[in-house]
């Protein structure tokens, strides 16, 4: 794998974290809500053998600083897209990871003509994808309540490692805002004219019935790898790596 180049790009107000590795054509990776790019360290050596890959740090995630503004996919969506323009980059493949996977339908919704094909894994585009229990939890969320290595990794790159219970509460009040604009709409899901891969764990935070559906709105099949939401990445990548380098080499 090719040296990583890493830097900043003023953003709709963000000094906004990228990193690339390989060479070829783009691939973007969109981390999870809570997390940071280094969340795709098991997957980077394979995918950057034959591709440049773009991993990007969203609003107060990872590198980037949090500013005066409420987290919002939609506006992450938005905030990608000007990334991608100021990068030079005019069309590439996109893998979005939950929230990930989230502000990457926005993307695609919003500037379609950016997506060569979507990849997702545990998305949902309205929070009734999630079971009941997740949800109480998302909006009842305290900085305590997250494994321990996911506040190790942002405070090992956070230019404010002392913000994490910030983030946290800001991300507690994002699901409990009622924003429709956050989520996406049956009928925007059918609109995308890309070709999509659609992943989901095993035993995953999201329930089996909506994955089915979503993958029906979005004119494709459901994809089951075994594990939770994390361990298919972070544990057991083997799998989900073989699927997306699948996907992402046929021809369109």
């Amino acid at each position: 794998m090719s040296e990583k180049k890493s830097g900043y790009k003023n953003v709709n107000g963000l000094t906004m974290y990228y990193e690339i590795h390989g060479s070829g054509e783009p691939l973007v990776l969109l981390h999870g809500q809570f997390t940071t790019a280094g969340m795709f360290a098991p997957l980077l050596p394979d995918l950057a053998q034959h591709r440049q890959v773009l991993l990007v740090e969203q609003q107060g995630h990872g590198h980037t600083a949090d500013i005066d503004r409420p987290l919002s996919f939609a506006q992450m969506g938005r905030d990608t897209a000007e990334l991608l323009r100021q990068l030079e980059i005019e069309k590439a493949d996109v893998f979005g990871y939950s929230a990930g996977g989230t502000v990457a339908l926005h993307l695609a919704n919003a500037n379609p003509h950016l997506i060569r094909k979507l990849a997702l894994a545990s998305t949902i585009y309205s929070m009734d994808g999630y079971f009941p229990a997740v949800v109480e939890g998302i909006k009842h969320a305290s900085a305590e309540g997250f494994p321990p290595i996911m506040k190790q990794e942002y405070e090992r790159v956070a230019p404010h490692p002392e913000n994490w219970s910030k983030l946290i509460a800001k991300g507690e009040e994002m699901a409990n805002s009622g924003s429709k604009e956050d989520f996406l709409e049956p009928m925007q899901l059918q609109q995308i004219a890309a070709p999509v891969l659609l992943i989901v764990g095993t035993d995953d935070l999201i329930r089996m019935e909506y994955a089915h559906e979503m993958a029906e709105l979005l004119h494709t099949r459901l994809v089951v790898v075994p594990g939770d939401h994390a361990s298919y990445i972070s544990a057991q990548p083997v799998e989900l790596l073989a699927h997306l380098k699948q996907f992402f080499e046929l021809p369109v």
